[in-house]
């Protein structure tokens, strides 16, 4: 009888460690519109929109997260093309990819560099070409 019981418990008790573990993992939805400003290097500065509608999953016992879903910058065309999907990696706090894939196709575009927080409110993106998109003025150096 006490075996049972010591059988049980312990069933029990993996069972928990299981749904906490899934719990801590499970992908997070995150769907939001953020003004930003874009700044070309012709010294030209209008205002855009970031559409962000996807999901977060942070690793267990790691910084590393990936974001995938859509990430649709209004002043960006290429960010609109038809199934268009984003994949941002968060490596640590300061190593990030980001990916964009259509059709079977996987490509950072014109993107050299980007600098987006965990919860995707502080966005900072560097195109090849100069051109800054960031959703803090503070942040473009001029």
């Amino acid at each position: 009888m006490m075996i049972k019981k010591i059988k049980g418990i312990m069933i029990a008790s993996v069972c928990i460690i299981l749904a906490m573990i899934y719990i801590l993992q499970r992908p997070i939805p995150i769907t939001k519109e953020l003004d930003a400003m874009v700044y070309t290097i012709n010294d030209e500065v209008y205002e855009t929109s970031i559409s962000i509608d996807g999901s977060i999953k942070k690793e267990l016992f790691t910084e590393e997260a990936t974001y995938v879903g859509d990430f649709k910058i209004k002043s960006y065309p290429k960010s609109y093309y038809g199934e268009t999907n984003v994949m941002i990696g968060w490596l640590s706090d300061d190593a990030q990819f980001i990916r964009f894939k259509h059709a079977g196709a996987s490509s950072s575009l014109d993107i050299e560099n980007i600098a987006i927080d965990r919860t995707m409110d502080n966005v900072k993106i560097l195109f090849h070409d100069g051109t800054i998109v960031s959703t803090q003025k503070e942040a473009v150096p001029r």
